[in-house]
């Protein structure tokens, strides 16, 4: 057996090689062309250009200067130490221990290889400087604060290691960005440095887990999430470019023209990635909010279908509950094999290739952008979501509570697929909790649920598997919590799926 495993990984060694080799012979000759005629080119005296640690356009003075490497400056906004960007006249962060990257006892931990070199653009960390600010007229120009027109160097030069052998690891962009944005606020804002800004900087983000050690990341609430005037801002806009850059398919469409409240529906496994799951949300929802726009949004079509399609086959051939287990199971250790010696850590964290853990935490990471999109508008908003679109739609609402502003009337949660958890004295950013959230709603939080959902019956808490939520699913139960409508449905749903094609009914219960 050893000797097998041996031969399976010298094969999957040597796939690696030839594939980076061939890889390596098709770098744009521009992008290397345009790296060397910058690479000794310094010189950032009298420009005033946006810096990666303040995010803010300053002009510099001149601290070391150098002759056969980039001149050292600092920003004359943030007073950080600075170097000129490889590509631009942008400034990229600058550390003498930068060479030591991802290790987090730095002293500077929020500056590695990449950032020392490349300003926050073309690390891949943002779209652009300029938008970071900017307000929308609507949601669905979020393109304007995400897409990227420049290139992402450190994914030219990382994107082979995270691909071979299709292993999945969560929201690499994102959670290796959260040390530079806790860093950011904690040095700009807050007057520290080294792991103290980092540190404090998340925790006044809400990513207290994160800094206390990441084990928020397994359990997926305390995906990190703009608070308060950062949210809708610049440090907002910062996480909102980590997380569309890790949420494969993401877009938002606009199925409906109308008037304000705008409406957004959300999909979770067995619907999202179908071409009529669009459609099916006009047909209910029109009824009752005929004359409204209404908005659809996409994230991770594929692995969601492919979830769907785990479970739809696992019923479908019996022994649910066992073979769907099984199947999260193995898919967790083949992906934690393929990432040794790191492996065993992500397993047991649950952060390898398990097709719920993997959607959950996307699903987490899709609400705390929709909440910054939400946030940089002047609109009302009624939020609609089935099965994991509520645990989009509980983060979002996580996230907004912190505004002084609202922003959403009315929730619609259909058969959610998310923590009934509401414990008043428990302010922990690591689970579920309900209590609060109903600050973020000027209207009425509708929670509709069926005994007859098996689907959440036997797959919630397979899917769960160790119990970071500390509740069952609201699609199956009520939320104890007098300011939320909770309306069982069972009578009307017999299944997990039917929601939509009953909406119109439902709507009127």
């Amino acid at each position: 057996m050893l000797d097998k495993f041996k031969k399976k990984a010298e094969s999957l060694a040597t796939k690696a090689k030839d594939i980076a080799s061939e890889k390596a012979e098709k770098i744009n000759s521009e992008v290397v062309s345009k790296l060397a005629d910058n690479y000794l080119d310094s010189n950032l005296e009298g420009k005033e250009t946006y810096c990666s640690w303040c995010f803010e356009k300053h002009k510099v003075t001149l601290k070391e200067k150098n002759n056969l490497s980039r001149n050292i400056y600092i920003c004359n906004g943030c007073s950080k130490d600075v170097v000129k960007c490889r590509v631009c006249d942008n400034k990229a962060k600058y550390s003498d221990k930068a060479e030591q990257i991802d290790n987090t006892e730095n002293e500077d931990e929020s500056v590695g290889m990449w950032s020392n070199n490349f300003c926050a653009v073309h690390e891949g960390q943002i779209a652009k400087f300029e938008s970071l600010n900017w307000s929308l007229n609507s949601i669905g120009e979020y393109r304007d604060i995400v897409e990227r027109t420049e290139k992402n160097y450190k994914k030219i030069g990382t994107t082979i290691g995270f691909t071979i052998g299709g292993a999945a690891v969560i929201a690499p962009l994102a959670f290796m960005a959260a040390p530079a944005i806790g860093g950011a606020i904690g040095t700009s804002a807050m007057g520290l440095s080294g792991a103290a800004a980092t540190n404090a900087g998340l925790a006044t983000l809400g990513g207290g887990a994160l800094a206390a050690g990441g084990a928020g990341m397994a359990r997926g609430v305390a995906v990190v999430t703009a608070a308060g005037s950062a949210l809708g801002g610049c440090y907002g806009a910062v996480i909102s470019n980590s997380y569309f850059g890790d949420i494969d398919g993401f877009d938002i469409v606009r199925i409906k023209p109308g008037i304000e409240p705008t409406i957004i529906c959300i999909d979770g496994f067995l619907n999202e990635g179908k071409s009529e799951a669009p459609n099916k949300w006009i047909d209910g929802i029109e009824e009752k909010y005929k004359d409204n726009t209404i908005y659809y949004v996409k994230w991770e079509s594929k692995r969601l279908t492919d979830l769907a399609n785990t479970f739809s086959l696992s019923l479908a051939t019996g022994g649910a509950k066992n073979k769907v287990f099984g199947a999260a199971m193995s898919a967790s250790k083949m992906a934690a094999k393929k990432l040794a010696p790191l492996g065993a850590a992500f397993q047991v964290l649950g952060l390898a290739n398990n097709p719920w853990s993997v959607a959950s935490v996307k699903a987490y990471q899709t609400g705390a952008l929709l909440a910054d999109l939400i946030a940089r508008t002047d609109k009302e908003y009624i939020l609609a979501g089935h099965s994991l679109g509520s645990r989009v739609i509980y983060s979002c609402l996580k996230a907004l509570e912190t505004k002084e502003k609202v922003f959403v009337k009315d929730i619609h949660l259909l058969g959610g697929a998310v923590s009934n958890n509401c414990e008043k004295n428990n302010d922990s950013k690591n689970s579920v909790n309900w209590n609060g959230i109903v600050n973020a709603v000027s209207g009425q939080i509708n929670n509709y649920y069926s005994k007859n959902d098996d689907i959440l019956k036997i797959l919630y808490k397979v899917g769960e598997g160790i119990k970071f939520d500390f509740g069952e699913p609201i699609g199956r139960n009520e939320i104890n919590n007098k300011a939320i409508n909770n309306i069982d449905v069972t009578d009307l749903i017999s299944g997990h799926t039917l929601y939509k094609e009953n909406l119109s009914k439902i709507l009127k219960v």
